[in-house]
């Protein structure tokens, strides 16, 4: 009977262990502000990443300033290139759906040239944000560097309060 016992914890430990969540956060304890789920091709499983505050700002940033539609003046926007994150995920080609924290969601192209413009800002004006201003993540473009950034489509895909990100192969 023991045994049995010992047998049956040992298969919930690896269940456990094999059925959670991909998790490469620098410091566990700090809140997860960003969870990317793979969806499984014909080869792979499905892979999720989770990342904190620490995780993103280790990943190269690039920091810019511009107006935008939702904001009053100019502000300083600091956060992780889309395309560098996508990167660092394994994500080179396939369809992107980002979702907020209230569930509002944008699909595109991972290999849409826009994207190359496209931070998840993490820093306003050197502060977090919090949910009330458009954070903890927010998806911006560099809307006053070009003329390409200011069309509907990619106002769109300016979404705020970005907590999940499906990419889909």
């Amino acid at each position: 009977m023991f045994k049995l016992k010992i047998a049956a914890l040992v298969i919930v430990a690896l269940y456990l262990v094999f059925s959670t969540p991909y998790n490469f956060r620098a410091n566990a304890e700090e809140p997860i502000l960003l969870t990317i789920e793979i969806e499984p091709s014909s080869d792979v499983d499905t892979t999720v990443f989770t990342l904190g505050y620490s995780d993103l700002v280790a990943l190269p940033s690039v920091e810019f300033s511009t107006t935008s539609n939702w904001t009053s003046g100019v502000q300083n926007f600091t956060g992780v290139p889309l395309l560098s994150l996508l990167e660092h995920v394994g994500a080179k080609s396939g369809n992107l759906e980002l979702v907020a924290i209230n569930d509002y969601s944008i699909n595109m192209p991972i290999e849409d040239p826009t994207n190359s413009g496209a931070i998840i800002a993490y820093l306003m004006n050197g502060q977090t944000m919090t949910p009330r201003d458009k954070g903890p993540l927010w998806l911006v473009y560099n809307f006053d560097s070009d003329a390409i950034y200011r069309t509907e489509t990619i106002y769109s895909r300016s979404i705020w309060q970005l907590d999940r990100m499906v990419i889909s192969r």
